[in-house]
């Protein structure tokens, strides 16, 4: 199977096509009701990235309350490129926040403004021991489609306050326990963090957190849940998709457990749609734009869903992420 994506101009339009790198799939590798079918190829690029997550905990990357819901700013102290993700969440300042945008933070950046959003109602004061100038962990992402496309898509505080509030209520239904954490109701990161949260969360990690590690030439993963894919990540080389992977199966068990539905059979998606989430053959080009000098996005459409690939501009030889949400 040869199946890969860039972009060549149709007439005004743009779409993502077949070329050169070669990418398999395997699986399904399944927990319950979801499913992982694992992209493997080869290494796009030589650079290394830092995640957020890793930055922050060796304290190489400071992300900055600015007083502004939807801005922060990260600072890269660190002789190392930064990898932020779409969709990762940062915890403490005044609000916990999720970062919209893919963004490649490179060495010696001073302070970058990245677009944010709430993802905790409310609140707007110091939490417990938190620092309220600065973001101290970056340890979850969001999940679910609905959320993921309010953030990357739509840009709308309302509606990623409405895709919390929605998520916890999922969670809360499915878990048979309230979802919301006492210490802020309104807060998804806390919510992520609640004993049952963790407990069915702890089932999924068993049997999958290890496939990164043991299938050394896989790139990312296509996530199908109850019979029907919802998402994938692909990136530019397995280093990358590795240091992720802990942060991207938690959010797709996640999104699983609000989705759970107990005794009932669940069939594997079409081959068709795996194929297509891992690659985004034929997505047609809608927007195109610079985050900063490093970044370039680029978003696609499908009929059952929105591609969106990430370039570092240092790194041409094919995206440095991408994302397939379902619609």
């Amino acid at each position: 199977m040869r199946l890969t994506a860039t972009c060549i101009a149709a007439s005004a339009a743009f779409t993502l096509t077949v070329a050169a790198a070669e990418l398999r799939l395997s699986g399904p590798y399944t927990h319950d009701n979801l499913s992982i079918y694992l992209v493997h190829g080869q290494d796009r690029v030589q650079k290394k990235y830092l995640t957020l997550a890793e930055a922050i905990g060796q304290g190489k990357v400071v992300v900055y309350e600015t007083s502004n819901v939807n801005i922060l700013q990260v600072e890269n102290l660190s002789a190392e490129d930064v990898y932020i993700q779409s969709g990762e969440i940062v915890k403490g300042g005044k609000q916990d926040r999720v970062l919209k945008d893919d963004i490649i933070v490179p060495t010696a950046s001073g302070k970058v403004n990245v677009t944010a959003f709430c993802v905790e109602h409310g609140r707007w004061t110091r939490r417990g021991n938190e620092s309220a100038q600065s973001f101290a962990a970056s340890p979850n992402a969001i999940a679910s489609p609905e959320m993921k496309r309010a953030v990357k898509e739509k840009g709308s505080q309302g509606e990623v306050w409405a895709e919390v509030s929605a998520a916890q209520e999922r969670l809360s239904k499915s878990l048979g326990t309230t979802a919301r954490a006492a210490a802020s109701p309104s807060s998804y990161q806390l919510t992520l963090e609640t004993p049952k949260v963790r407990e069915t969360a702890e089932g999924f990690k068993k049997e999958l957190s290890g496939l990164a590690n043991t299938h050394p030439d896989a790139l990312g993963y296509v996530a199908a849940v109850n019979g029907k894919v919802t998402g994938s990540d692909v990136y530019a080389t397995h280093e990358l998709f590795r240091k992720l992977w802990p942060k991207l199966l938690e959010s797709a068990a996640v999104e699983a457990m609000a989705a759970a539905k107990p005794g009932e059979k669940i069939g594997p998606p079409p081959m068709a749609d795996v194929r297509t989430a891992a690659t985004g053959y034929g997505a047609r080009v809608s927007d195109e734009k610079q985050i900063n000098r490093r970044t370039n996005s680029l978003k696609a459409d499908l009929p059952q869903g929105l591609v969106f690939e990430t370039k570092d501009s240092e790194a041409p030889a094919g995206p440095v992420h991408r994302a397939y949400v379902t619609k």
